[in-house]
This record gives C-alpha cells, structure tokens and sequence, in this order.
C-alpha cells in the first residue's frame, strides 16, 4: 500500500511540473496564466517532497530486510536527489529533472512492490 501511495505522489510531482507549462502555454488566451504562477508556488515544492521522502523511508528498509534487493534503495535515493537538485536549480530545468527523478522514485516503488510480493 506505501508504494502504490509512493508512486502516485510521484506522479502528482510530475502533474505539478507539467500543469503550469500546459497552462501557460493553452490557457493564456482564457487567462489562466495566474492559475499556473499559483500553482508553481515554492512551498508547494515541500509538500510534495516531504510525503514521497516519508514513505520512502518508511517503506524501504522493512521491505529490504523481506527481499535484499537494493535496487529499490538506489533508485529512490538517486530519485530524492533529483528532485531535490530540481527544487534548487528551478527554471525550464526544474521540469526535467522532476520527471526524471519523479520516474526514478516510481521505479523504486513499483521494483519493491514486485519483490515484495515474490518473497
């Protein structure tokens, strides 16, 4: 169940990248673009990250000692930093590396959930 919700705060992640830019760009002419500025907010960037770091580190090491498999570990770590680095560089660079890290992080989810379920 920790890595399905995992999973799609990471997806949420990437919706939260992709909205603003879809907004920008088709809902200029119906005056969406203070929509996409409000939902690009600084403290929104934390309240994502903080629940996906939370299960993440809830959910890995029990699920560790069950199957020994590190991949999941490496992924979600790579993953974390990514958004990380993502948060503090901002710009047009923000949203690719919130997809990559956002896809890192789905990766380690669903690779636990597939081993977990096999031991």
């Amino acid at each position: 169940m920790r890595d399905v919700l995992g999973a799609w705060l990471s997806v949420l992640c990437m919706i939260h990248c992709f909205l603003p830019i879809l907004l920008v760009a088709f809902g200029a002419s119906l005056g969406l673009s203070h929509m996409a500025e409000s939902i690009h907010e600084g403290w929104m960037h934390t309240a994502l990250l903080t629940p996906i770091i939370i299960i993440l580190a809830v959910s890995l090491p029990k699920a560790y000692v069950a199957h020994r498999n590190r991949n999941p570990a490496i992924l979600a770590v790579l993953g974390v930093i990514t958004l990380s680095i993502a948060i503090l560089i901002g710009d047009t660079t923000e949203t690719v590396l919130t997809i990559i890290g956002s896809v890192f992080v789905i990766s380690a989810h669903l690779i636990n959930r597939k081993k977990l379920k096999s031991v």
